[in-house]
């Protein structure tokens, strides 16, 4: 009879464990932060080196399913190629064992401690850093707790023949374990969890070692489904990365199953501990697999590019916004800063067509820029939802305060370009009423027009560079803006009390000049949204 309360350890550990990765992966991501992204585009097509990189990253996060997911964002955003990412795909497969491995180790004595340490830890420390630091020990103490409930409810299952015969009631078609460890590794959404109950199953004898290898395969297997189905869910389609990767275990089984006799042998000669036998097969799988594969790896490119089923959605202009960059929030910070760069670029063309129109007489050229008025509202639209979500994303103090400048300069952005519409509209109104501003109006205009040109370009660098120095400069020229213009109101009084200048053409100069005014303070504006970026360097 196998009890109720061995029923509930098993699955109360499992659980434990599980928010054990979760917690630990999120405080190790906040503390990476953006070095993820540094780490990940400096493998350079070096297959050893990402291997490597992939193994340690997900040696530390603790789930490959979040490696893999970032690789298919930094692939869609274009800082990543997919062959070079096939190596990083591999090694967070290696990565991922590292969990069966302290099991093996019966480390769960060490929960306590770390839960005591980590509680301390982020109690009294001030720095967020050290709190991520300490919420990552507590993760840690969660997973070995959770370690514990799951061997100590295996060692009761031992017990039971009725347990005992119910999960070898397979034995004679061990295939039918691969199945079974697969749907299981896919429902509960992590390989490592499912991984420690087939070592706690091995160690306490409950199943044989030959058993234990075709659960492991069946680990693996479902790791794979478990990319493609948050693939499919999240975006509706499968990425190449994602078919490569259940094409790639798919062949490794294969192999495997082929040359079982000899991966048992070995297997059984790495310990002579049960559980740790298991665990060495794991790691072995994964290792003997990459090592097979990258040799293939141009040929697997050259087979997914051809034959991996395409998604039928069109490619769109915003594509570069990839909700899998979420999962690296500074690495989304870095493409919504594009989407921003590129808003600056608009209204700098905006700022020059609006001056052709008045000084070269280009009236048609209005459509263009209610054209490109048009464009902005539909860029301001997508970049602040991706940075709303973003902002639900677990961000570090630095990536905040970047998150709340774009989201500042977008707003000015977009009143930057309504600005330089309504005076693109004044221009012609007056070019179709035949009005014409004197010599000197017209020289204060281009003054105008010349400063905010020069601030427009700097916009766009201080943004593209994250510059402080070139932010300074904008703020530098818009006293000087404020000058001209206040100068040119003046003038434009003086020209009023004399009677040269009409009421007419002294309302038309009035508004654009206030317009202009506005153009330079919200680009003023986005100059300090770039110095607030370095409060928190």
């Amino acid at each position: 009879m196998i009890e109720i309360e061995t029923i509930f350890e098993m699955f109360g550990g499992l659980a434990i464990l599980l928010y054990g990765i979760h917690l630990s992966g999120v405080s190790l991501q906040k503390i990476m932060g953006f070095r993820l992204e540094k780490i990940l585009t400096k493998i350079n097509n070096n297959p050893i080196k990402g291997l490597t990189i992939g193994t340690g990253i997900t040696a530390v996060i603790q789930s490959s399913g979040t490696t893999i997911t970032m690789l298919v964002g930094f692939i869609s955003a274009g800082l990543l190629t997919f062959g070079s990412a096939i190596p990083v795909m591999l090694g967070a497969n290696i990565g991922s064992t590292v969990t069966t491995q302290l099991a093996s180790l019966n480390i769960g004595v060490y929960a306590l401690p770390f839960l005591t340490i980590g509680v301390v830890i982020h109690i009294f420390s001030v720095r967020k850093i050290k709190k991520n630091i300490g919420e990552a020990l507590v993760g840690f103490s969660f997973l070995f707790l959770g370690m514990n409930y799951i061997f100590s409810s295996a060692h009761s299952l031992s017990q039971s023949n009725l347990a005992v015969n119910l999960i070898n009631s397979f034995s004679s078609s061990l295939f039918v374990y691969i199945i079974i460890l697969a749907i299981l590794t896919l429902l509960i959404q992590s390989s490592s969890a499912t991984s420690v109950v087939v070592v706690a199953l091995g160690a306490t004898q409950i199943i044989d070692l030959q058993t234990a290898l075709y659960m492991i395969l069946g680990v693996n297997l479902g790791s794979s489904l478990k990319v493609i189905y948050i693939g499919a869910k999240r975006r509706g389609f499968l990425s190449d990365l994602a078919v490569t990767h259940i094409l790639l275990n798919l062949v490794g089984v294969f192999i495997f199953i082929l040359f079982f006799k000899h991966f048992d042998y070995i297997s059984s000669i790495t310990s002579s501990d049960a559980g740790r036998q298991i665990a060495n097969a794991h790691t072995l799988y994964n290792i003997i697999t990459a090592l097979i594969v990258i040799p293939f790896i141009p040929f697997v490119v050259k087979f997914i590019n051809r034959y991996a089923p395409k998604s039928e959605a069109e490619e769109s202009k915003f594509s570069y916004l990839s909700r899998k960059l979420l999962y690296t929030p500074s690495v989304a910070l870095r493409q919504a800063n594009r989407g921003v760069v590129e808003m600056a670029k608009e209204v700098a063309e905006m700022l020059e067509i609006s001056r052709t129109i008045f000084f070269d007489n280009k009236i048609e050229l209005l459509e263009e820029i209610e054209r490109y008025e048009n464009d902005m509202d539909e860029m301001t639209g997508k970049i602040s939802e991706y940075m709303s979500q973003i902002s639900q994303q677990n961000l570090s103090k630095k990536d905040l305060m970047k998150l709340y400048s774009l989201m500042h300069s977008v707003t000015d952005l977009e009143h930057l370009s309504d600005h330089i519409l309504t005076v693109s509209e004044l221009f012609v109104e007056l070019k179709e009423e035949n009005i014409d501003f004197s010599e000197k109006a017209n020289r204060e205009l281009i003054a105008v027009f010349g400063k905010l040109k020069i601030m427009q370009n700097l916009v766009t660098k201080a943004l593209a560079e994250d510059n402080l120095h070139l932010a300074h400069e904008i703020i530098k020229h818009e006293n000087k803006v404020d000058e001209i213009v206040k100068k040119a109101q003046d003038n434009h009084l003086e020209r009023m009390n004399k009677g040269v200048c009409s009421l007419e053409k002294g309302k038309y100069f009035s508004e654009i000049l206030m317009n202009l005014e506005r153009i330079g303070d919200h680009s003023d504006n986005i100059a300090y949204a770039v110095v607030d970026r370095f409060r928190y360097k």
